[in-house]
Parts: C-alpha cells; structure tokens; sequence
C-alpha cells in the first residue's frame, strides 16, 4: 500500500507548505531526499499503529465488557435457579459442585454434571453447609478471553430452610446497607374497598391478606416480588363475607383466620402462588371473629375475640382438605391476638390484662397442655409477640400502649421476667426481628407506622429507624434484606430495604 501511495505522488508533496531550506547541490539534494522520504514513512507508519491501536483496543475493552455484563446475567441467573430448588425441596441442595439444567419448566441440579456451559461461559454452583438449616451457595461463571487470560465472577447466597424454622423466631438472614436509613422502594394495590390486615414473605411471592368493604371482593392476594419496585398481583381469591385477619404459612399451604362465620379457619394450597386454591375449612362454634393462628406438626392453634366459649381452637390439620377440631380452651375473657412458638412451648398473646402471655407445652401437638400464664407488670393489652435467641429464648412483645418489652423466657412460668420496656407511641401490631441485630415492628403511631428497634441489648433496647405511612401499619415480615408491611389501606403492600 505504501509503495503505490508514494509512486503516484509528487516528490515533494511531503514537505508542502514547510518552510524553505538553503540550496544544495544536486548530490546533497538527492541524499537529503531519500532521507525525508524515510523519515515521513516512519512517521506515518507510527501514526497508524497507535490509530489502530486505539481503535482495535477500544473494542477489545468493549467486547470484554459487553462478556462481563453477560457473565453477571449468567451468574444471577443461577442464584435465582439455586433459590427455586431451594424452594422446591431443601434436600436437593446437596454439598458439592453442581450444573443447573432446565427441565418440566423448572431448575434443578444435574444428576452428573458438576457445571453448565452457555456460549463462551462455564458456570458452577458450589453448596456447602453452614448448619442443618443454613447453606451457602457460591455460582461462579468463567469464560477465557485468550490463551492467557481466564476472567471469573462470583456471586454467593445465603440459604435458609424457611420450611423447618418457625415464623414466630427471628430470621437468620445478614443484614446488609444502612437500616439507619430505610427507604420504601415499592409498593401494590389490593383494589378499592380492601384493607391490609397481615403479610408474609415466601420468596419470590409475598401473600397478604385483607378485609373489604363488601363480601365480593377478594380477601387473599398473591404478589410476585421478584422486581421489589414493582410488584405484581399474581392471584386473588375472594372467602365471602368477613374478610381474612391473620395468616400463617407452612410448606406450601397458607393458614387463614377469618371473620368468616361459616370457616374461621380456611387453608389455601399456595404450591402454585399464581393458582392459589381454598383445600379446606373448617366453622368454629359461634359467631366470633377469629383473629390469629399458628401451625405446629399437624396441629393448627387458632385465636379469636374475648366473646367466643373457647378464645383459642386446638385443630387437626393433618389432612388439609378435612380440618377436625381437637378441642377449646380459654384465656380468661381475653382476646388471643398472636402465638409464638419456641422448642416444644407454645406462646399465646392475650389482651386480658393480667394475663398477659399464656404457656402451653406441645410436646405431644395433638395434646396441648397448659403450663399458666405470666402477667407483665402494668394493666397493658398485648397484640403481638415474636422470639429472639440469644442466651435462651426470648419474647418480644408489643401492646396496647405503644410498648414493646423484651421478656427473658423459660418454660418455668415463674421464671419469665421483663428485661426492657420501650415505648414507641402507638399499638405494636406485629413484630418479626433478624438474628442478634434489629426488630421491625408495625404500628399504628401516624407519625412512624415502620419502626426499627435495636435488640442487640435486650436489657437496654433503643429506636433505630422509623419511617411515615398514611395508614395503621398492620403486618410485617422479613426476607432477603427487605420488610415486607401490610397497611391498613387498598395501597396495602409496602416493601422497605436498607440505604
């Protein structure tokens, strides 16, 4: 190329407009010209190596961003697929190096294969144990970009067997950004007319429940999460009259307590969260509302107002589709708002004032039997309790008068005693709380409806975080680094996360 550029151009077209140079004799002349015509080759040839340089290093950095962005998808890709089988069955989630394949619509482990390929990609899921309920799953994807340059990313999740820990202790999930600084970062519409009542999280769907200002409209909802911002209704279903209060989750069934006269306690199969199906019911005597509800083994404990014969209903549940009560008891003319569960004793909530937590010990679950009660100090009307380990079993306990109280607990009635008292200046709805660190509370105060508490201490607890909502804040559960509330509005889903 150089050669036929420089034979059919003029000699001098080099030094065209350079200024002019002293006369030289013709043998000068002849050898200072070879010399310039070498001198503006080089230059010109230096000129397009670093042009192409540039241009071909510009692509290259190009081409190894776009593969990182594409190894960054691969690697999400498998974090969401380990949550599936994690979600289907905790068993498969084997110790060792593992390849995801795709089959009947759904995840799961190779039977052989210790990875996948996907293009230039390769990808492993490694699962090790942390303890019988806790593993960590690392995916890590590689690709070569030459024969000297192997590029990985990793990305590794924390697992919970949420199947086998009781929803009333607290989540044993890391926190991670700044609570002290909570932001809403998304929210869903129940429908005009509807009020949320309660929530709970089974990733990537959170349920929540409802009461409406008439008997056809739906009572039980349904949204995929995976996108927090913005969440969307995958089913509803509607009970009929009375409207759903509490609910309660286990494997794949969902647990209501309805106002419902005809079944104060309706069971979803929720296998198929965008197919949720009523299994089965079951009509407590009377015509009192039922307020709260708890599974345990085979057995359902259900709560209801101070105004039935019997506050609490004892119920097998063992065959979803066929609910038998087992039998009544009573909390002494006090509302049964909430349970708890630690080891083999059931805690109950009452709003009777000097009863104020009722023990029962379940060791055998289709034989509650009653251990007592303990009174908190004061006349307050509890609402909610949760547990927290750490050093034993522990309660928190919300009431009436804007308090939550920290209680060490034993199974010795007489031993339970108050730790802490913190008032936060409205009802305390519900409770749930992250191992060793924060309890997130739902409340009816209007100026913090979202209130954070630091248990780190629970001899001298203190608000961390709050944030304002223009409704009571009814329900509240904990997933993935997020809060999920209910509120006592049709925008009743509200989804929080750390800054």
């Amino acid at each position: 190329i150089l050669t036929v550029m420089f034979t059919s151009m003029p000699k001098d077209w080099f030094i065209k407009g350079l200024p002019a140079l002293p006369r030289r004799q013709a043998g000068d002349e002849a050898g200072q010209s070879l010399v310039e015509i070498l001198v503006a080759i080089s230059i010109f040839v230096l000129s397009m190596t670093a042009a192409f340089q540039i241009i071909f290093g510009g692509q290259s950095l190009s081409v190894d961003a776009a593969n990182a962005q594409l190894a960054a998808d691969y690697a999400q890709e498998g974090t969401s697929a380990v949550r599936t089988v994690r979600d289907r069955e905790w068993a498969e989630l084997m110790d060792g190096n593992h390849g995801l394949v795709f089959q009947n619509n759904e995840w799961m482990f190779g039977s052989t294969s210790v990875s996948d390929t996907k293009d230039i990609f390769t990808r492993t899921i490694s699962v090790s144990t942390i303890n019988e309920n806790v593993k960590i799953a690392t995916t890590t994807v590689t690709w070569q970009v030459n024969s000297g340059r192997l590029q990985k990313i990793e990305a590794v999740e924390q697992l919970t067997n949420w199947g086998a820990l009781s929803y009333s202790s607290c989540r044993q999930e890391n926190l991670t950004g700044d609570w002290s600084r909570p932001v809403s970062i998304g929210s869903a519409d129940l429908g005009s007319g509807n009020q949320g009542t309660d929530v709970l999280a089974k990733l990537p769907y959170a349920f929540v429940s409802g009461v409406s200002s008439t008997a056809s409209k739906p009572d039980i909802f349904s949204f995929n999460v995976s996108s927090p911002s913005s969440p969307t209704l995958a089913d509803s279903l509607n009970i009929g009259a009375g409207g759903i209060n509490s609910i309660y989750i286990k494997g794949n069934y969902l647990y209501a307590a309805s106002a419902n006269d005809s079944k104060e306690l309706i069971i979803f199969d929720i296998s198929d969260p965008n197919n949720m199906v009523e299994a089965g019911s079951l009509s407590l005597s009377g015509s009192t509302d039922a307020m709260s509800v708890i599974v345990f083994e085979n057995t359902a404990a259900v709560g209801r107002l101070s105004a039935a014969s019997s506050e609490i209903a004892f119920i097998n549940v063992s065959d979803p589709a066929y609910p038998t009560l087992i039998r009544g008891d009573s909390s002494n003319d006090g509302d049964v708002r909430d349970f708890a569960i630690s080891g083999n004793i059931l805690y109950v909530i009452s709003k009777q004032s000097d009863e104020d937590v009722w023990l029962y010990n379940i060791t055998d679950t289709l034989n509650p039997i009653r251990i007592g009660y303990h009174d908190i100090e004061g006349t307050t009307e509890d609402l909610s309790i949760f547990v927290q380990y750490r050093g034993g079993a522990n309660l928190l306990v919300g009431n009436t008068e804007g308090e939550l109280v920290a209680l060490g607990a034993t199974s010795t009635v007489d031993k339970i005693y108050v730790r802490d008292r913190i008032n936060l200046g409205g009802d305390v709805n519900d409770i749930v709380c992250v191992v060793g660190n924060l309890a997130f509370l739902a409340t009816s105060n209007s100026g913090k409806e979202f209130v954070i508490v630091n248990t780190n201490n629970l001899d001298s607890m203190a608000e961390y975080a709050s944030l304002n909502y223009p409704q009571v804040a009814t329900g509240i559960d904990f997933a993935d680094n997020k809060v999920f509330m209910s509120v006592r509005s049709n925008d009743s889903l509200r989804i929080i996360t750390s800054q």
